[in-house]
């Protein structure tokens, strides 16, 4: 099997610290993604250490308090789990959207997606980044996590940047190795 089989989404680390040079090479891999007209509309914000624990400690304070008031709501309950998994986790990569890179303006294709063209596109520029990062990541021997609930904290997380943030990774020594999660199949999710 090859590494996109064997990649897996990390959910125990070791408490080891990562080498900056690992660091660099999974954004490196992220830095190598395609995007449209090459506008590179990602940014990465690293947090490790003190300032990881200090928003650690100010997501879970947030989503406490979105508890309160909508306590029906299991994925914000759900999110706590992700913010156990980003305390343990060395390395906090938060995944944000230079916003505005394109040049021209939107030209008005209609389709029910609550974003404009150029935007979904540029969102999908920044996932390939990130499937990237992922990827160099188990090339490496670490683990990763591709967190996406860090956004029922957005007004935390947003602290942390001048761009929106879109996603988060979380990365480190595995501490797990899960077994595969089933897929489906071609003929489930395809059209020829």
């Amino acid at each position: 099997m090859g590494m996109i089989e064997n990649r897996r989404s990390i959910r125990k680390f070791k408490k080891e610290k990562l080498e900056k040079e690992k660091i660099e090479a999974v954004l490196l891999a992220g830095l190598q993604a395609p995007s449209p007209k090459n506008r590179q509309p990602w940014r990465f914000i690293i947090i490790s250490d003190d300032k990881k624990q200090e928003l650690v400690v100010s997501m879970r304070n947030y989503i406490q308090m979105q508890i309160k008031e909508k306590a029906d709501r299991e994925d914000i309950h759900a999110s706590l789990e992700t913010i156990d998994i980003i305390e343990q986790a060395p390395v906090l990569i938060l995944v944000c959207y230079e916003y505005g890179t394109a040049k021209q303006h939107d030209d008005g294709v209609s389709w029910p997606i609550a974003a404009k063209d150029l935007e979904a596109v540029e969102l999908q520029a920044i996932g390939a980044a990130v499937e990237n990062m992922l990827l160099k990541a188990e090339e490496l021997g670490l683990g990763s996590l591709w967190c996406a609930d860090i956004l029922y904290a957005y007004e935390i997380v947003s602290s942390y940047s001048s761009r929106p943030v879109v996603s988060a990774v979380c990365l480190g020594y595995k501490n797990e190795m899960p077994a595969a999660r089933e897929k489906k199949k071609i003929s489930e999710m395809c059209k020829f």
